[in-house]
Protein backbone atom coordinates (compact mmCIF):
# COMPACT_ATOMS: atom_id res chain seq x y z
CA UNK A 1 0.00 0.00 0.00
CA UNK A 2 1.06 3.48 -0.77
CA UNK A 3 0.64 5.70 2.30
CA UNK A 4 -1.50 8.86 2.00
CA UNK A 5 0.43 12.06 1.96
CA UNK A 6 0.31 14.00 5.20
CA UNK A 7 -2.10 16.97 5.36
CA UNK A 8 -0.57 20.23 4.38
CA UNK A 9 -0.44 22.91 6.99
CA UNK A 10 -3.04 25.70 6.50
CA UNK A 11 -5.64 23.84 4.34
CA UNK A 12 -8.28 23.75 7.09
CA UNK A 13 -7.60 27.36 8.07
CA UNK A 14 -7.99 28.46 4.43
CA UNK A 15 -11.34 26.71 4.15
CA UNK A 16 -12.49 28.30 7.39
CA UNK A 17 -11.47 31.78 6.18
CA UNK A 18 -13.37 31.30 2.91
CA UNK A 19 -16.49 30.35 4.84
CA UNK A 20 -16.19 33.38 7.06
CA UNK A 21 -15.88 35.68 4.04
CA UNK A 22 -18.95 34.13 2.41
CA UNK A 23 -20.94 34.48 5.63
CA UNK A 24 -19.98 38.12 5.97
CA UNK A 25 -20.98 38.80 2.37
CA UNK A 26 -24.36 37.18 2.93
CA UNK A 27 -24.84 39.26 6.09
CA UNK A 28 -23.88 42.46 4.26
CA UNK A 29 -26.32 41.77 1.42
CA UNK A 30 -29.03 40.92 3.95
CA UNK A 31 -28.52 44.30 5.65
CA UNK A 32 -28.56 46.09 2.33
CA UNK A 33 -31.80 44.40 1.30
CA UNK A 34 -33.40 45.27 4.64
CA UNK A 35 -32.32 48.92 4.28
CA UNK A 36 -33.66 49.07 0.72
CA UNK A 37 -36.91 47.53 1.90
CA UNK A 38 -37.27 50.10 4.67
CA UNK A 39 -36.63 52.99 2.27
CA UNK A 40 -39.16 51.63 -0.21
CA UNK A 41 -41.65 51.20 2.63
CA UNK A 42 -41.20 54.81 3.77
CA UNK A 43 -41.57 56.05 0.19
CA UNK A 44 -44.72 54.00 -0.23
CA UNK A 45 -46.23 55.41 2.98
CA UNK A 46 -45.26 58.95 1.95
CA UNK A 47 -46.81 58.47 -1.49
CA UNK A 48 -50.03 57.19 0.08
CA UNK A 49 -50.12 60.13 2.51
CA UNK A 50 -49.35 62.62 -0.27
CA UNK A 51 -52.37 61.58 -2.31
CA UNK A 52 -54.66 60.06 0.32
CA UNK A 53 -58.12 61.64 0.70
CA UNK A 54 -58.03 60.41 4.30
CA UNK A 55 -55.66 63.30 5.06
CA UNK A 56 -57.61 65.95 3.14
CA UNK A 57 -57.78 69.35 4.87
CA UNK A 58 -61.23 69.80 6.39
CA UNK A 59 -60.84 72.23 9.29
CA UNK A 60 -58.95 75.48 10.00
CA UNK A 61 -58.79 76.82 13.56
CA UNK A 62 -57.99 80.53 13.93
CA UNK A 63 -57.04 82.33 17.15
CA UNK A 64 -55.25 85.39 18.50
CA UNK A 65 -56.78 88.27 16.54
CA UNK A 66 -59.21 90.96 17.64
CA UNK A 67 -59.19 92.91 14.36
CA UNK A 68 -59.55 90.03 11.88
CA UNK A 69 -62.69 87.89 11.76
CA UNK A 70 -61.73 84.29 12.55
CA UNK A 71 -64.51 82.72 10.49
CA UNK A 72 -63.52 84.75 7.43
CA UNK A 73 -59.93 83.53 7.65
CA UNK A 74 -61.05 79.93 8.06
CA UNK A 75 -63.41 80.13 5.07
CA UNK A 76 -60.75 81.81 2.94
CA UNK A 77 -58.16 79.10 3.60
CA UNK A 78 -60.65 76.27 3.08
CA UNK A 79 -61.80 77.81 -0.21
CA UNK A 80 -58.23 77.64 -1.46
CA UNK A 81 -56.86 74.53 0.26
CA UNK A 82 -59.90 72.54 1.42
CA UNK A 83 -59.84 68.92 0.24
CA UNK A 84 -56.10 69.02 -0.46
CA UNK A 85 -54.13 66.24 1.30
CA UNK A 86 -52.45 67.88 4.27
CA UNK A 87 -48.88 66.93 3.23
CA UNK A 88 -49.41 69.03 0.08
CA UNK A 89 -50.49 72.12 2.06
CA UNK A 90 -47.53 74.47 2.52
CA UNK A 91 -47.80 76.54 5.75
CA UNK A 92 -45.63 79.31 4.28
CA UNK A 93 -47.89 79.65 1.24
CA UNK A 94 -50.99 79.78 3.44
CA UNK A 95 -49.36 82.44 5.64
CA UNK A 96 -48.55 84.69 2.67
CA UNK A 97 -52.05 84.39 1.22
CA UNK A 98 -53.68 85.19 4.59
CA UNK A 99 -51.52 88.30 5.11
CA UNK A 100 -52.30 89.50 1.59
CA UNK A 101 -56.04 88.94 2.00
CA UNK A 102 -56.30 90.37 5.53
CA UNK A 103 -54.07 93.47 5.82
CA UNK A 104 -55.03 94.06 9.46
CA UNK A 105 -52.91 91.02 10.36
CA UNK A 106 -49.26 91.69 11.12
CA UNK A 107 -48.29 88.01 11.32
CA UNK A 108 -49.96 84.67 10.65
CA UNK A 109 -48.31 81.58 12.15
CA UNK A 110 -49.58 78.41 10.43
CA UNK A 111 -49.01 74.88 11.71
CA UNK A 112 -50.47 71.40 11.27
CA UNK A 113 -52.99 70.56 13.99
CA UNK A 114 -53.96 66.97 13.25
CA UNK A 115 -54.42 64.72 10.21
CA UNK A 116 -57.09 66.97 8.67
CA UNK A 117 -56.68 70.42 10.21
CA UNK A 118 -54.54 73.54 10.41
CA UNK A 119 -54.16 76.09 13.19
CA UNK A 120 -53.50 79.74 12.35
CA UNK A 121 -52.44 82.20 15.06
CA UNK A 122 -52.83 85.81 13.94
CA UNK A 123 -51.03 88.80 15.44
CA UNK A 124 -52.82 92.10 14.81
CA UNK A 125 -51.15 95.26 13.62
CA UNK A 126 -50.63 97.80 16.42
CA UNK A 127 -52.60 101.06 16.10
CA UNK A 128 -50.63 104.27 16.62
CA UNK A 129 -53.25 106.82 15.61
CA UNK A 130 -57.02 107.20 16.03
CA UNK A 131 -58.93 109.43 13.64
CA UNK A 132 -62.19 110.85 14.90
CA UNK A 133 -65.11 110.59 12.49
CA UNK A 134 -68.89 110.52 12.42
CA UNK A 135 -69.02 106.75 12.97
CA UNK A 136 -66.37 106.51 15.68
CA UNK A 137 -62.58 106.36 15.72
CA UNK A 138 -60.75 104.87 12.78
CA UNK A 139 -57.46 103.25 13.75
CA UNK A 140 -54.22 103.22 11.76
CA UNK A 141 -50.88 101.54 12.34
CA UNK A 142 -47.39 102.89 11.69
CA UNK A 143 -47.62 101.90 8.01
CA UNK A 144 -50.89 103.86 7.63
CA UNK A 145 -52.89 100.63 7.27
CA UNK A 146 -56.58 101.12 8.05
CA UNK A 147 -57.44 98.92 11.04
CA UNK A 148 -61.15 99.67 11.16
CA UNK A 149 -63.50 101.72 13.35
CA UNK A 150 -64.06 101.50 17.12
CA UNK A 151 -66.52 103.38 19.34
CA UNK A 152 -63.84 104.75 21.69
CA UNK A 153 -60.23 105.64 21.05
CA UNK A 154 -57.83 103.37 22.96
CA UNK A 155 -56.16 104.99 25.96
CA UNK A 156 -52.84 106.77 25.36
CA UNK A 157 -53.43 106.80 21.60
CA UNK A 158 -53.02 110.10 19.74
CA UNK A 159 -56.30 111.32 18.26
CA UNK A 160 -56.58 113.06 14.91
CA UNK A 161 -59.54 115.42 15.19
CA UNK A 162 -62.44 115.55 12.74
CA UNK A 163 -61.54 117.99 9.96
CA UNK A 164 -64.78 117.50 8.03
CA UNK A 165 -63.67 114.71 5.69
CA UNK A 166 -61.94 111.35 5.90
CA UNK A 167 -58.20 111.96 5.39
CA UNK A 168 -56.41 110.08 2.64
CA UNK A 169 -53.48 107.75 3.19
CA UNK A 170 -50.85 110.41 2.50
CA UNK A 171 -52.40 112.66 5.15
CA UNK A 172 -52.49 109.87 7.71
CA UNK A 173 -48.88 108.99 6.87
CA UNK A 174 -47.84 112.62 7.39
CA UNK A 175 -49.43 112.72 10.85
CA UNK A 176 -47.82 109.42 11.80
CA UNK A 177 -44.41 110.64 10.63
CA UNK A 178 -44.82 113.87 12.61
CA UNK A 179 -45.76 112.07 15.82
CA UNK A 180 -43.04 109.49 15.31
CA UNK A 181 -40.34 112.16 15.42
CA UNK A 182 -41.49 113.53 18.79
CA UNK A 183 -40.21 112.43 22.16
CA UNK A 184 -43.01 111.18 24.44
CA UNK A 185 -42.96 114.35 26.57
CA UNK A 186 -43.43 116.55 23.49
CA UNK A 187 -46.03 114.28 21.94
CA UNK A 188 -48.00 114.37 25.17
CA UNK A 189 -48.37 118.16 24.87
CA UNK A 190 -50.45 117.78 21.70
CA UNK A 191 -53.96 116.93 22.82
CA UNK A 192 -55.40 116.70 19.30
CA UNK A 193 -54.18 117.08 15.74
CA UNK A 194 -56.18 118.07 12.68
CA UNK A 195 -55.10 117.66 9.07
CA UNK A 196 -56.83 118.80 5.88
CA UNK A 197 -53.99 117.26 3.87
CA UNK A 198 -50.37 116.13 4.30
CA UNK A 199 -49.09 119.72 4.30
CA UNK A 200 -51.72 121.25 6.59
CA UNK A 201 -51.31 119.87 10.09
CA UNK A 202 -52.69 121.79 13.06
CA UNK A 203 -52.66 120.91 16.74
CA UNK A 204 -53.95 121.96 20.13
CA UNK A 205 -51.02 122.46 22.48
CA UNK A 206 -51.43 121.97 26.23
CA UNK A 207 -48.29 122.16 28.36
CA UNK A 208 -50.24 122.07 31.60
CA UNK A 209 -49.78 125.78 32.20
CA UNK A 210 -50.32 127.16 28.72
CA UNK A 211 -52.69 126.45 25.84
CA UNK A 212 -52.40 127.37 22.18
CA UNK A 213 -53.63 126.52 18.71
CA UNK A 214 -50.59 125.68 16.57
CA UNK A 215 -50.29 125.56 12.78
CA UNK A 216 -47.64 122.92 12.06
CA UNK A 217 -47.60 122.75 8.27
CA UNK A 218 -46.06 119.53 6.96
CA UNK A 219 -44.45 116.68 8.91
CA UNK A 220 -40.88 118.02 8.79
CA UNK A 221 -38.92 119.37 11.79
CA UNK A 222 -41.49 118.01 14.23
CA UNK A 223 -39.46 118.41 17.43
CA UNK A 224 -38.30 121.92 16.59
CA UNK A 225 -41.84 123.01 15.77
CA UNK A 226 -43.34 121.75 19.02
CA UNK A 227 -40.50 123.13 21.17
CA UNK A 228 -40.82 126.54 19.49
CA UNK A 229 -44.59 126.54 19.94
CA UNK A 230 -44.24 125.62 23.63
CA UNK A 231 -41.80 128.50 24.20
CA UNK A 232 -44.15 130.98 22.52
CA UNK A 233 -47.13 129.62 24.44
CA UNK A 234 -45.19 130.23 27.67
CA UNK A 235 -44.95 133.88 26.60
CA UNK A 236 -48.73 134.08 26.40
CA UNK A 237 -49.23 133.44 22.68
CA UNK A 238 -52.42 131.50 21.96
CA UNK A 239 -52.30 131.30 18.16
CA UNK A 240 -48.98 130.18 16.73
CA UNK A 241 -47.78 129.29 13.23
CA UNK A 242 -44.56 127.26 13.19
CA UNK A 243 -44.88 125.84 9.69
CA UNK A 244 -41.52 127.58 9.16
CA UNK A 245 -40.06 127.08 12.65
CA UNK A 246 -37.15 129.46 12.12
CA UNK A 247 -39.64 132.27 11.43
CA UNK A 248 -42.68 131.63 13.67
CA UNK A 249 -45.78 133.81 13.40
CA UNK A 250 -48.02 134.59 16.36
CA UNK A 251 -51.27 136.42 17.01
Amino acid sequence: MVPLPPARAGENSTADLTGVIRARRRQLWRRRLIAIGLVLGVLAVAAIAWFSPLLALQKVNVKGSELVDHASVSSFVLDGEGGTPLPQVRPGTVEKSVLKKFPKAQEAAVRYAGPRSLQITITDRTPVLAIEGSSGYRLYDAAAVDLGVVDKAPKKLTVLGDSGAEPDKSTVSAVIRFLGHLRPELRGQLTTIEAKDANSLQAELDTGDDHATVVLGDSSNASLKVRTAAQLAAEGRTEIDVSVPSVPVTN
